[in-house]
């Protein structure tokens, strides 16, 4: 059974099975879709660069890549914890029951933790089409 914290006027639940399969799941989701997201990186700089053009998407010098990492952790734990901050306001400030907000919340963060993880991709297929690979 979980364990529930009373906070205010509702209960935060704290741990418990679901919460840490869906957790699981979430960073599966996004791990798969970051794997996605790199490989079309990679090969739109290596499709840019054989034909003769620039290697669109890699990072010049390579230290803006660890820059991008960092930004872009920091935006998907926004997206992440986003929800059940939300949650939380929803609760205090509207003073409702949160059952049904909570699983919505949840799915909006994955979604948008999954549009953040392709958007390096989405942007640099665009910027390649768009400059015909820096040709």
């Amino acid at each position: 059974m979980a364990d529930y914290t009373p906070h205010g006027s509702f209960a935060v639940r704290r741990s418990g099975p679901l919460v840490g399969s869906a957790s699981s799941a979430v960073q599966r989701i996004v791990g798969v879709t970051g794997l996605i997201s790199s490989a079309v990186v990679a090969a739109v700089a290596f499709t840019c660069e054989s034909r003769g053009g620039a290697p669109i998407g890699l990072p010049d010098p390579p230290a803006f890549a660890i820059v991008a990492v960092v930004l872009y952790g920091l935006l998907a734990n926004v997206c992440y914890t986003g929800g059940w901050i939300t949650e939380v306001v929803v609760a205090k400030v509207w003073a409702v029951d949160t059952s049904r907000f909570g699983p919505i919340a949840f799915t909006l963060g994955t979604v948008f933790s999954v549009l953040l993880t392709l958007a390096p991709a989405a942007l640099i297929v665009a910027a390649a089409a768009i400059t015909s690979c820096g040709r």
